[in-house]
């Protein structure tokens, strides 16, 4: 009986940890942008449009996490397009840890790094299909370093954003 008690007293804790990691998502798929309640926040969110017909709102993660300091540095980012949200992104550039790849392991389960090669030289990405829900975690060279990136759709918003990224393509195979 004992060792049952045990193992639900620990189950509860590593439970606990999970959720109190970081909550995020203060919207759901397919809200609309005045929906979004930011009254909480010690900050006026960005909100950019971009020539795709995408607005991104632009909040730094430490507003929404603040008890979550391994997170400080992260760019929420929730992608609108017509007005609903479609995408969610975590986005954490330049920084010298691991910080959102042990995040997204916790949080959606653990993947295989290439044996002997540290986490911090490792480059590509990992894919979660999860009901709902396509979660990608990738992390990618850039000009000043390398990035972290936690791209999240809901599989209904899957042809608006793959329409999206085709626009973003085509502009970007212009030169422009």
């Amino acid at each position: 009986m004992k060792k049952i008690l045990l193992k639900i007293f620990v189950f509860f804790i590593l439970f606990s940890e999970i959720a109190m990691a970081c909550n995020f998502r203060i919207a759901n798929f397919g809200d609309q942008k005045e929906d979004l309640n930011t009254e909480s926040l010690n900050y006026e969110p960005l909100m950019m449009p971009d020539r795709f017909g995408g607005e991104n709102l632009i909040i730094p993660l430490e507003q929404i996490c603040k008890s979550n300091e391994k997170l400080y540095g992260t760019q929420l980012i929730y992608l609108y397009i017509d007005n609903k949200l479609s995408r969610i992104q975590l986005y954490r550039p330049v920084m010298p840890d691991r910080n959102l790849m042990d995040f997204a392991m916790q949080k959606y389960g653990k993947f295989n790094l290439p044996q002997g090669l540290p986490k911090d030289k490792w480059r590509g990405n990992h894919i979660w299909n999860l009901n709902l829900e396509t979660v990608e975690y990738m992390v990618t060279d850039i000009h000043d370093g390398h990035v972290e990136i936690i791209d999240i759709v809901n599989k209904l918003y899957l042809p608006t954003i793959e329409n999206y990224n085709e626009k973003v393509g085509e502009w970007l195979d212009s030169g422009q």
